[in-house]
Order: structure tokens, then C-alpha cells, then sequence
């Protein structure tokens, strides 16, 4: 075996100026990894409080809510600040609570610099099922040590271990109970892509897995043995088979690893320009509660379309306007739905097919049916406008400004909306 000698160095060994050079880097990036673990701290202390500001507004509310209003507001507030998701703010708040108040030990730690906020994190996820302070005290006092030596990857192995030795109920019992929490999700991508998600126990997971590679590498043996030019060609490593076999099996139930547009029957959303419908240019299209998609994919499922709607808009306001019934009609929730695309809570992705359409100024207050006072608010933020503190109005072409309860302005304006003329949008 071929060996690594002191001579093969010669020539690009050390100087001794690049080796003080290369020793000040080190020193300098272990000194910011732990500043930055001590604003990661302090930041996570800031946000645990206002979760516990939340927490007691809750407690003078007369009726427990399933909404959980002064929580979604306070999301809400510090997500528009720092120019968060309202959804993603409330998980950085819950794990930040969870870290101060539950895991003492590793959030103090994390201020020293002594771990990293990734290492609180997998700290905190292994010790979520250990219900009493003084269990989790000793596997804080165990795993803490042992993480200060590891990478994040490694501590989370380490502390599901250690977590395990501290449990007080057995892993049967806790993996059953686990079993009943499986789900199948979407996460966005950019640049056209998403995942499928799918949560479920983890011999199935890795056996479906399996599968999908035995599939793969029988494709990868026909291409040898194929006559078709097509198929010779095919250069699609494992990774890019067990993806396409996989949405061959969900959309059509037949694994034949080939593009999958013709087997899309599922409800989706798609605005086309006409130019780029008819091939003049390659304008991008708009793939509802997305964003956008390629020219060409949209040309391949617009060719598979059983049928069309057709949105004129005026170039400032819109065609449609009011109607005198609390309902809005066809053609204005066609409208809205071009519009929008999303809840028109800044931050939040909930589609707008999923949402009510809400009166910003309330029908019951003589807020007229018209696509300035109307917009799409997802259930949970359709709540909070009408439970919490905050204010909502529409400043024209369907931009919306809120007014948080502490005293803060935000505006939302549709991404369908192009700005022409007039200056430069109020945000």
C-alpha cells in the first residue's frame, strides 16, 4: 500500500510565517464559534421570554383556545421584525423555551461557548421525553462533557444513548406510541423542486428504501442490453432513479423510472403567461403556494390540462370589483386566487386554496364583497386577525399593512402584482 512520506511534503510544507498565519486563523475562528454561541444563547433567552410573555396572556384569557392567540401573535411580531416566517419564528420560540427552561445546564453551556446552538438543539431533541427536572439534570450532567469533545453529528448519536439509560419507559412502549405520529408532508425547494416527505416506522422507511435501489440498479442493468438510443443514453445515477421510480409508484403505480408529467391527475395551480404559452418567450410561470416554475414544465402540463380558466386583469386594479353579498362570487375568488397564491400573513406559505377568503374591513361592519377589502387568510391567521390585537388594512392594488400590537407597521403585497410606475412600493 502506497505510503505517505516526509519527503512527498517537500515543497509545500509550513513556513514559519503561513504556520503563525495558519494558527492565528484557528485561534480567531474558535474565538467568533464562540461569540457566536453566546449571541445564539442570548437570543435564545430573548426569545423564551416572549414565548413566556405569551404563555401568561394565555392564563388571563376567560376560555382555553385550541388557537393559542397570544402565542401566534407573538410569532407573528417577532417574525415580522426579523424578517422570518410567523410558522418558523413559533418553532424557534417553542425550542427556545424548551432549551431555557427545561435544559438549564445546556443553554448555559451554549452562553459559555462551550457547544454550538447545534449541539443544544440535538441536546434538547434526544432529553424531550425525559418528563421529570431531576432525570433531565443527571443526563444534561452525562451527555454535556461528551458533547464538548463531539460534532454536532456525533452528540446526537452520543445523547440518544445517553438519553435511552435515563428513559423511564421502554422503548417499546415510546416506538408504538411514535408509530401513531406518522405523516406524509411537502417541503419547498428552490428552483422548481420540493420534497415528499414520509414519517413512519423505520425498518418500513429503510425497506422502501431498499426496494427503490433494487428497482434502480435493474434499470441501470437494462440500459446495457436496450436497442432503444433512449435508454442507452440514460446516464441517471441511483439517486436521480430511486427519486423518479418513487413518483412513478405514487402517481401511476407502475415503476417504469420515466418522466412522470403524463401521470400528474393530482389539483394543482398554475398561472402561464400566454406569451410564454405560446412560445414566444420563457417567461417563468407561477406554481401556486410556490412560486416560480420553468417555462418549459409548464408548457409539458399545460399540453395535459382537461381545461382553463382565463384571468383578464386590469393592468392597476383588477376587473372585478364589488358585489352586494357577503359571498364573493366565481369569478372574484378566481381573481383572489391569482392574486394571492398564499395566506397574506407575511412569512406564511399555507396555499391560498386552503385558506378563507377574509373581510379586512368585516362584512358585519359594512366591508364591502370587492377584491380591496377581500384576501386569503389561513384559518389560524383568519383567527388571529379577529382575536388579537392586531390591524389590518388594504392600502390599494391588494397590498396589505398590519399593525402588530406592539406598535410595529409591516406591509404584505401579492407576488402576482407587479409594480408599474408610481414610485416605489410603501415597504
Amino acid at each position: 500500500m502506497p505510503r505517505f512520506t516526509d519527503a512527498d511534503a517537500s515543497g509545500w510544507e509550513f513556513t514559519p510565517g503561513e504556520l503563525a498565519r495558519t494558527r492565528a486563523i484557528v485561534e480567531r475562528l474558535k474565538a467568533i464559534r464562540g461569540e457566536r454561541a453566546g449571541l445564539d444563547a442570548e437570543e435564545a433567552a430573548l426569545q423564551a421570554e416572549a414565548m413566556g410573555i405569551a404563555i401568561d396572556q394565555m392564563g388571563r384569557m376567560p376560555d382555553a383556545s385550541v388557537y393559542e392567540f397570544p402565542v401566534r401573535s407573538m410569532a407573528a411580531e417577532l417574525a415580522l421584525a426579523t424578517k422570518e416566517s410567523p410558522r418558523a419564528m413559533q418553532g424557534r420560540m417553542d425550542r427556545a423555551h424548551t432549551l431555557v427552561t427545561r435544559f438549564p445546564a445546556t443553554h448555559a453551556a451554549l452562553g459559555e461557548g462551550r457547544i454550538t446552538s447545534r449541539h443544544a438543539q440535538v441536546i434538547a431533541e434526544a432529553g424531550a421525553d425525559l418528563d421529570e427536572d431531576a432525570v433531565r439534570a443527571a443526563f444534561e450532567s452525562e451527555i454535556l462533557p461528551l458533547a464538548e469533545k463531539a460534532t454536532p453529528y456525533r452528540t446526537k448519536a452520543l445523547a440518544a444513548r445517553v438519553a435511552e439509560r435515563h428513559q423511564p419507559v421502554s422503548a417499546t412502549v415510546r416506538h408504538e406510541e411514535a408509530r401513531e405520529r406518522r405523516g406524509v408532508w411537502v417541503e419547498d425547494q428552490p428552483d422548481g423542486q420540493a420534497v415528499l416527505c414520509i414519517s413512519g416506522p423505520a425498518y418500513v422507511i429503510h425497506a422502501a428504501h431498499d426496494r427503490l435501489t433494487a428497482q434502480a440498479r435493474v434499470v441501470k442493468r437494462a440500459r446495457g442490453g436496450s436497442e432503444d438510443p433512449a435508454v442507452a443514453a440514460d446516464e441517471r445515477g441511483l439517486r436521480r432513479l430511486r427519486a423518479d421510480l418513487a413518483l412513478d409508484l405514487l402517481l401511476s403505480g407502475m415503476p417504469s423510472g420515466h418522466p412522470v408529467e403524463a401521470h400528474i391527475a393530482a389539483s394543482i395551480e398554475v398561472t402561464i403567461p400566454v406569451t410564454t404559452l405560446a412560445g414566444l418567450d420563457d417567461e417563468a410561470a407561477l406554481l401556486a403556494g410556490y412560486g416560480p416554475i420553468d417555462a418549459d414544465t409548464a408548457r409539458r402540463l399545460a399540453a395535459g390540462a382537461v381545461g382553463w380558466e382565463r384571468l383578464f386583469l386590469h393592468p392597476d386594479t383588477g376587473a372585478l370589483l364589488t358585489v352586494d353579498h357577503r359571498t364573493p362570487t366565481a369569478a372574484q375568488r378566481r381573481y383572489l386566487l391569482a392574486r394571492d397564491g398564499t395566506c397574506r400573513v407575511p412569512g406564511c406559505a399555507t396555499k391560498a386554496k386552503n385558506c378563507d377568503i377574509d373581510h379586512t374591513i368585516p362584512w358585519s361592519k359594512d366591508g364591502p364583497t370587492s377584491v380591496d377589502n377581500t384576501a386569503h387568510l389561513c384559518e389560524p391567521h383568519h383567527m388571529m386577525k379577529h382575536y388579537s390585537p392586531w390591524d389590518v388594512d388594504q392600502v390599494g392594488r391588494g397590498i396589505l399593512r398590519y399593525r402588530s400590537p406592539a406598535g410595529y407597521e409591516y406591509y404584505d403585497t401579492p407576488y402576482r402584482i407587479e409594480y408599474v410606475g408610481g414610485g416605489a412600493p410603501p415597504f
